[in-house]
């Protein structure tokens, strides 16, 4: 049989109009569709959410912390080597800028208050990149230095210190002054302005400050020292990039992409996508199942038909073939329909999460006030803690929206084998009818 008449038949028996109220066949195809249509919602929503989180804060360590690019000495490099290392990364192909950078770990104290940071001596052309603009948010104060002792803290360091722009912050670095003997130091900050990156796990250690004048706080025995190199597109391939830098720098550098530099915490990122994306699978795996029983039921109230096809010249082969497009035909369906609506949830996903927020505040709100009379006057007037559904601790406060074409591509090639996989037992069953049963049946 040519593929018309089977694409024709296949699409009678889902499309065609009831003729009682007895025809329970459509009515399960119809239901076999919306099941895969409402399976696929979460998992593209969960495809997207996650490609957003991950892209989102992998964009922000990157070009805020990781850099795109980092080259590292070998063995200790002076000012000199260093300002020859930068001279040769100038104009290199595919470089966007590249910066010097001494980092140490340190202890900040104000008013009585004291927390860890990460200590970064930076230039101040990193933060005059458009990179880091893009994703270094002023909270207060300005993101730059007007004198040798402004410092630039991270939201969270700086609310844990109760730090404002203007206030004083201390800090206690080590220097080497006597061979092996490492003793402390205590400098003094004045704060120029609090930054934050949206993502609160750095935004809890930034001591930002000018690396020029470093030197007084910061040795190269007890600070680690890097040219972070910045390129125009991260996420392309880097391959080419590395070579040429590579090439240009002075002997005794190594040169480390980005997804090395930290790379637990993206093998982390990425397993964790993959575990979501399974387990939203299995739901659309069960919704398959639904075709099978659907097309099973059409298989028993069709019987009749089917042995008018076989006694038309009509394979077994044919037969099983029009199942299995009518199969295939109900998981395209449900596939797009729910792909296309959970595309339509994902972008509206951060107004999503705020509106049910505001939701179940209400709900909070209307529980307490229902509760009144058995509360005492301090819980009764008491703020109620503001709801929110990510914390802000572990995930950005708004989600990007990154819609990966090739991986929603994936998911509909992979609802579709799902459906051939669910359509090929009842089209077996189908094939195997027998005309002379069936009549004798009847």
């Amino acid at each position: 049989m040519k593929t018309g008449p089977i694409l024709f038949l296949a699409l009678r028996n889902i499309l065609g109009r009831p003729r009682d109220n007895r025809d329970l066949a459509r009515r399960t195809l119809r239901g076999a569709v919306l099941s895969v249509a409402v399976s696929m919602v979460p998992l593209v929503v969960t495809l997207v959410v996650a490609d957003g989180m991950i892209q989102g804060i992998t964009a922000r360590y990157i070009e805020l912390s990781s850099y795109h690019i980092q080259c590292v000495p070998y063995r200790g490099q002076g000012e000199a080597g260093i300002r020859e290392a930068l001279a040769s990364l100038a104009g290199a192909p595919g470089v966007r800028g590249a910066w010097a950078e001494s980092q140490a770990v340190g202890v900040a104290f104000a008013r009585g208050k004291r927390g860890g940071a990460l200590v970064r001596a930076v230039d101040p052309g990193f933060l005059e990149d458009p990179g880091t603009r893009s994703y270094l948010n002023v909270l207060s104060g300005e993101a730059s230095f007007a004198g040798p002792n402004d410092v630039l803290l991270g939201s969270e360091l700086a609310r844990n210190l109760g730090a404002e722009p203007g206030s004083t912050v201390n800090m206690i670095s080590l220097r080497n002054l006597r061979g092996d003997t490492l003793v402390p130091r205590v400098s003094v900050f004045r704060v120029r302005g609090i930054v934050s990156s949206g993502y609160r796990d750095l935004d809890s250690r930034w001591f930002l400050v000018p690396r020029e004048t470093s030197g007084r706080y910061l040795t190269s025995e007890t600070s680690r020292r890097i040219l972070g190199v910045k390129v125009d597109d991260p996420f392309k391939p880097l391959d080419g990039t590395l070579e040429s830098i590579r090439a240009l720098l002075p002997e005794g550098w190594g040169v480390v992409p980005w997804p090395e530099t930290e790379r637990n915490l993206y093998e982390s990122f990425r397993t964790t996508r993959y575990l979501l994306l399974l387990i939203m699978g299995l739901t659309v795996a069960v919704a398959a199942a639904n075709i099978s029983s659907a097309l099973i039921t059409l298989v028993t109230e069709r019987s009749q038909e089917i042995a008018i096809l076989k006694g038309l010249c009509a394979t077994s082969a044919d037969i099983g073939t029009v199942f299995v497009a009518g199969g295939m035909i109900l998981g395209f369906a449900g596939s797009v329909l729910g792909t296309a609506l959970g595309i339509l949830a994902a972008v509206h996903i951060n107004e999503l999460i705020a509106g049910l927020e505001r939701v179940l505040g209400a709900g909070a709100e209307l529980l307490r006030l229902l509760a009144g009379p058995f509360l005492d006057e301090a819980a009764r007037t008491a703020a109620l803690p503001a709801i929110r559904i990510l914390n802000p601790d572990y995930y950005l406060e708004n989600i990007p929206v990154i819609l990966d074409y090739r991986a929603l591509g994936g998911i509909l090639a992979a609802a579709l084998f799902l459906s051939y996989l669910a359509s090929l037992l009842p089209a077996r069953k189908a094939a195997s009818l027998s005309p002379l049963e069936i009549i004798r049946r009847r």
